[in-house]
């Protein structure tokens, strides 16, 4: 359905200043010739592929079902358990149906298998908005008397992670013994129409069944998202309200049937529960409200008698009432509103589209033809739906098909109107317009050009400026920056943060023995072996200045900053640096801050700390490391040392 109806676009000859260039008046017709062509190709494939898509269903096999209907809903399942045979009655096929109704249903069956050995099959309940179903199934033996065997509890209050099977529909697996009865005990409250559509399935038949019926949902999705990204092109090219109010009403149109399939709550919104329901009524709303508004700017009624207008005003107020109703009624109440508005828009439509067919108005005739693939699509799938026609999956989605089609009927049917629209404008300064528009796009494409080259240059400048020269490792500016917002995100999360402060031990004695360039060396070889050892994404390695490195450890402990830093130590141990006159071992002393802080103003305590720590750390001899006991304010006087012999 559509959207605000309003004046038909004029057709008056625009200032010469303001014309369109040839070029831009050209476009859109051949976009529509182009949009003709695929349609063709697509009409072509689907007669093509009925064949396919028409054979009978898989087998399944049919469950015969008993009801019994709660009003006050207060009964439990051992009371309906001891309810004589009298009070229940047979639904008379697998598909009950009862409208909309406040009262809770029972629902019984006896699942058997005449086979040998066990089976698996899969119980599926084919109606995806059924609020609360309690499912008990339980295995019968030879002396009838039930076993609790398995409870479910379904329904679309639940988050979709929350299901059995991870299916649009509410599908079970149950294992069927041969010669046994598995029987089923079903409670449904629902504020949506109550409908219990039971089926059990092979599970090779259901997979089979499945991969068909999402072939034609994922072409129909394909279809109605083509159909909008077209017509946001003519609408960003031509910017007429008419494109607008067609965008809507597609959007409003093919999100409400994915919605109703349950593949919006699958694929879009699968925790979000209160909103599932609520959606349903707001895009049935939205679509009565866009398609009357649409049908109105498509067919030109503003020059007409004035009672047309009137009343595609009066259902587009009454269907977007229905939609701000959602949100404050009942389910229950808004959906018989929504649907009340949706049927009384329909019927309006398909009146006044007859009516301008027969005043020989084009796009009226355009109109009625694609609401007939709709009306058609709906009797067809009535006619399945009452058994006076074979099940298969064009009767089953024939609702989706028909709108499929009227969409791009209607589609076809603007752009028509375009190039008969387009075909009165005339351009008085085509070439003048085409020079500069290429003035135009040359400037920007040099600008373009220059911005990448800045940006570029820009990115590589601020790479330098966080790396140090010497270890081409991060820097202390680099590092300030990320111990300050490491130390926020641990504040904000209660999480350990763990910092490391690396020394070379006895560096200015081997830079003054074996000189600069070996000191140089020395650095360099400390800084890639600790980044060697450095084995998680998120840690940190960067030289915090002259010999010192830092290590920052998010989310580490005590346990494990110590882990990572003896391994460091351990690995720096075991290097060895050639200094032009022999190679020269080196170790390295570690302190240690571990903590889960309390302010993102902690950054210079833990630093403090952790300078304190490899202070205690030189003093016991270095080739050692030092932890702290992780205070939130750590102090002097909190520090606990854990001396870790080297590894010799």
């Amino acid at each position: 359905m559509d959207a605000m109806p309003v004046e038909a676009p004029s057709t008056r000859l625009p200032h010469p200043a303001l014309r369109r260039p040839a070029a831009a008046q050209r476009w859109p017709g051949a976009l529509a010739r182009r949009w003709q062509q695929l349609l063709s190709l697509f009409l072509l494939s689907l007669l093509l592929a009925l064949p396919a898509i028409s054979h009978a269903m898989p087998a399944r096999e049919a469950v015969a079902m008993d009801y019994f209907e709660d009003p006050a809903g207060q009964m439990t399942a051992d009371q309906i358990r001891q309810l004589p045979a009298s009070a229940w009655q047979s639904t008379g096929n697998h598909n009950a149906k009862f409208g909309y109704t406040r009262s809770v249903f029972w629902f019984r069956a006896n699942l058997t298998h005449d086979g040998h050995g066990s089976t698996r099959r899969l119980l599926e309940i084919g109606y995806p908005v059924l609020d609360s179903i309690d499912l008990w199934l339980s295995a019968v033996p030879d002396n009838g008397s039930e076993q609790a065997q398995q409870h479910q509890h379904l329904g679309d209050k639940l988050a979709f992670a929350d299901r059995p099977i991870r299916h649009r529909n509410f599908v079970v697996p149950v294992t069927l013994q041969a010669g046994g009865t598995l029987a089923l005990l079903a409670r449904v409250e629902t504020s949506s129409s109550m409908q219990f559509p039971l089926e059990l399935w092979d599970p090779d038949a259901f997979a089979s069944h499945d991969q068909d019926t999402m072939l034609l949902h994922g072409g129909y999705i394909g279809v109605m998202g083509g159909l909008l990204i077209y017509n946001l092109i003519l609408l960003i090219t031509v910017r007429e309200k008419v494109y607008a109010l067609y965008v809507a009403w597609v959007a409003a149109i093919g999100t409400f049937l994915t919605t109703l399939t349950g593949l919006s709550f699958q694929y879009l919104w699968p925790e979000a529960t209160a909103w599932n329901d609520t959606a349903l009524v707001v895009l049935l709303g939205l679509s009565g409200a866009t398609g009357c508004a649409f049908a109105a700017t498509f067919m030109k009624l503003q020059p007409l008698p004035a009672w047309r207008l009137s009343a595609v005003r009066a259902l587009v107020v009454m269907n977007l009432v229905a939609t701000a109703a959602a949100f404050v009624l009942p389910y229950s109440v808004g959906i018989k509103f929504s649907i009340v508005s949706a049927v009384l828009a329909i019927g309006l439509v398909t009146v006044l589209a007859a009516l301008r067919a027969n005043e020989g108005y084009k796009p009226g005739q355009i109109f009625l033809l694609a609401f007939g693939c709709v009306l058609a699509g709906g009797a067809i799938l009535a006619a399945n739906k009452f058994g006076l026609i074979e099940r298969n999956l064009l009767t089953e989605h024939a609702a989706q098909i028909g709108s499929a089609i009227e969409v791009l009927l209607i589609s076809l049917g603007l752009a028509a109107r375009l190039n008969e629209e387009r075909s009165l404008r005339e351009s008085a300064q085509a070439a003048a317009l085409r020079v500069q528009h290429e003035a135009r796009e040359q400037l920007e494409s040099r600008v373009r050009e220059r911005t990448i080259e800045l940006e570029a240059v820009n990115r590589k400048l601020s790479q330098l400026s966080m790396t140090d020269g010497l270890t081409a490792i991060p820097n202390r500016r680099y590092l300030d920056d990320v111990l300050a917002r490491e130390l926020e995100q641990a504040t904000v999360a209660g999480k350990s943060l763990s910092v490391a402060l690396v020394d070379v031990d006895h560096f200015k004695m081997f830079n003054d023995t074996h000189g600069h360039l070996a000191g140089d060396l020395c650095l360099q070889t400390v800084a890639r072996e600790l980044q060697a050892q450095a084995l998680r994404t998120d840690d940190l390695v960067a030289r915090y200045g002259g010999e010192e490195f830092c290590v920052v450890m998010p989310g580490a402990g005590p346990d494990g900053a110590i882990a990572v830093a003896e391994r460091m130590r351990a690995a720096v141990q075991a290097l060895a640096v050639d200094t032009g006159y022999g190679a020269v071992g080196i170790t390295v002393s570690i302190g240690v801050c571990s903590l889960v802080p309390n302010h993102p103003d902690d950054l210079a305590s833990l630093l403090k700390t952790a300078d304190e720590a490899l202070y205690r750390a030189k003093r016991a001899g270095r080739n050692r490391v030092v932890l702290n006991a992780g205070l939130v304010v750590p102090t002097t006087e909190s520090l606990t040392e854990l001396a870790i012999s080297p590894m010799r």
